[in-house]
């Protein structure tokens, strides 16, 4: 039962997400303290969120194996 609660809300999640970047086109400048790049929005938002996925991989990875 807590996998599919888990499912159900990381869906619901991912969907307010797709969601979110797919809205979010226009182009954005991005200074990195000696350079600036510009990209659209939906890259860097896809982005920051596939990283937010693999920490919280990671991290949901360390607390399986502490479980052991």
């Amino acid at each position: 039962m807590e996998k599919e609660k888990n499912l159900i809300i990381g869906s619901i999640i991912t969907l307010i997400a797709v969601i979110f970047v797919v809205l979010n086109t226009s182009p954005v400048a991005i200074n990195f303290g000696f350079f600036k790049v510009k990209l659209p929005l939906i890259v860097i938002l896809a982005v920051m969120v596939i990283i937010g996925m693999i920490i919280a991989w990671f991290f949901g990875r360390d607390k399986k194996e502490k479980d052991k």
